[in-house]
Formats: structure tokens, C-alpha cells, sequence
């Protein structure tokens, strides 16, 4: 994934995707081709917007972090409000506090993927629920806040899928 796509996964990540990879191989019957590892990447880790997306997101130095996030939510409108020390943790927060789940960031991690003013970037979640297992997101955005929260919405829908 690093070589070719630049995707350097974190370590428990990588493990977690190679598992899920293993599975579709074991299935198929035959060893899959590095594109057809990168496709099983994108669609089942990167900016997954089902059931939940956000459509807008602002941020307000108030003590801390004060983000007002609008989420899309099967078809339907909501804007919630939440304050964190930080950016991610006030969109978490309010994604918590909307949805009235538990969990909490294990691991975040982010780089460019290309060189230059224009690159994307990419950044990596892992969220704790409650019963211990872990939910991994990617979010790819040309701005690196709006791909952590990419991110961290693809790992909370990771965990309401489960």
C-alpha cells in the first residue's frame, strides 16, 4: 500500500486490514492483485459516508475547540454543537453526543500523500468501542482537518455497521 498507492497505514491498521484482505482472498479463491487490494482499501476504509456524513463542520476558539457540525443522516438534517481540546475531539464529541455511543480515539495518524501545495492528505482513525474491539476509518481531503474528520466519520460508521 505505501509503495504504490502511498498509503502508510499505522501498524495495527495495517494488521486489521490485512486480515480483511486474507478473508476476501480465502473467498475468492486465488491471491488478489495489488490494485484489487487498494480497490478492497478505498471501498471498504475511505470516506465512508453511509449511514452518517457531514456535510459542513466550523470551528470557534472557545474554550478549546467549539465545532457546529452538520450531519446528513438518512436523508435527514442535524446540526449539533460540541466543544474538545482540539479539533477532531470537538467533531467526535458531537458525533458522541448525537448519537449517544461510547468510544474513544485509540489512534490518529496523518501525511500527504503527494508532494506540493496541491497534495491530498490522508489521515488514519481508530476508535475503542466500549466491548474493546477497534474500528478503523481513513479520510482523503486536500485539507488536513476536513480528512481527520473523513476519517473519524469512516470509523464511526465502521462501528454502526458491525
Amino acid at each position: 500500500m505505501e509503495t504504490r498507492y502511498g498509503m502508510n497505514l499505522p501498524p495495527k491498521m495495517r494488521e486489521a486490514f490485512g486480515y480483511h484482505v486474507k478473508s476476501v482472498s480465502d473467498h475468492a479463491h486465488k491471491e488478489l492483485l495489488p490494485d484489487e487490494v487498494y480497490d478492497i482499501f478505498i471501498n471498504n476504509y475511505v470516506n465512508i459516508e453511509e449511514p452518517v456524513s457531514i456535510s459542513e463542520i466550523h470551528y470557534v476558539q472557545n474554550n478549546g475547540i467549539e465545532a457546529t457540525v452538520t450531519f446528513e443522516v438518512n436523508g435527514k438534517t442535524a446540526v449539533v454543537t460540541n466543544n474538545g481540546n482540539g479539533r477532531l475531539d470537538a467533531v467526535s464529541n458531537a458525533i458522541k453526543s448525537y448519537f449517544n455511543i461510547s468510544y474513544i480515539i485509540e489512534t490518529y495518524t496523518e501525511h500527504a500523500l503527494e508532494n506540493g501545495s496541491d497534495s491530498k492528505a490522508v489521515a488514519y482513525v481508530g476508535i475503542r468501542s466500549d466491548d474493546g474491539s477497534v474500528f478503523w476509518g481513513t479520510g482523503i481531503d486536500t485539507d488536513i482537518v476536513t480528512s481527520s474528520a473523513k476519517a473519524l466519520v469512516s470509523a464511526v460508521n465502521r462501528m454502526k455497521k458491525a
